[in-house]
């Protein structure tokens, strides 16, 4: 039986952000999308369209040329239910959804950081993330470990919550390569996660962040270009 998925167009960014765990979870499901730079879709500057955006922000998810879904973490759950990465049970809704959020808060400015910082800015930012890792990443491997099944936070199928992590942690790992070398389940999730049907090919498709520290950018089918929130 083929899947019909309804017609969905995703506008954000030249950043490697909000969108990141989005797009890895439809490439896991299967599910056909379209991405767009804002100014593209809508064919005017964002600051010209930014005040008939639901609390004028991005990313925005069309569905159906009509559907407004903004705020990631409802595109990651309405999503979830075209991937079939939301948990079956109430209880399980909830454990994913608790684990999610946790992770989109408790990292803040992460994205920011590697997405637009340079120089002392940088390096400071980096210094206050780093400084709170341990407490932080303790709760995740910790609910990591009430589950053996594994390798996922729910068992051995993955849930949106996980999608919305391994973003997360991934970008820290680029603060620092080694900082899982002492959380073996941690590692595990995010090797797992990588290797996930459609995830690594994703993955290996998107666009390269560049330059970080110095001068971000984004390599963009084969052209470099500044990460922003504008065309140039």
């Amino acid at each position: 039986m083929t899947n019909t998925f309804p017609k969905l167009d995703l506008v954000y960014f030249k950043m490697r952000a909000f969108t990141e765990a989005i797009q890895i979870q439809l490439s896991f499901g299967k599910v056909p999308y379209s991405y767009f730079m804002a100014w593209e879709y809508f064919e005017k500057p964002w600051a010209d369209v930014k005040k008939d955006i639901g609390f004028g922000q991005l990313p925005l998810l069309v569905v159906n040329d009509k559907t407004h879904i903004w705020q990631s973490g409802s595109i990651m759950r309405y999503t979830a239910t075209l991937a079939k990465t939301m948990p079956d049970n109430a209880s399980d809704r909830a454990m994913s959804d608790a684990i999610f959020e946790s992770s989109q808060e408790l990292f803040q400015p992460l994205n920011a950081t590697i997405n637009f910082k340079t120089g002392e800015e940088f390096e400071t930012l980096k210094k206050q993330i780093l400084s709170g890792f341990e407490p932080k990443i303790f709760y995740f491997n910790k609910y990591l470990e009430r589950d053996k099944s594994g390798p996922f936070f729910l068992g051995k199928n993955p849930s949106y919550c996980d999608f919305g992590t391994y973003h997360q942690l991934s970008m820290i790992r680029v603060l620092e390569p080694n900082i899982f070398d002492d959380y073996p389940l941690i590692t595990h999730l995010l090797n797992s996660v990588e290797n996930l049907p459609g995830v690594s090919e994703y993955l290996d498709k998107r666009p390269d962040l560049i330059g970080i520290a110095e001068e971000p950018k984004l390599v963009i089918k084969g052209k470099v270009v500044p990460t922003g929130m504008t065309p140039d």
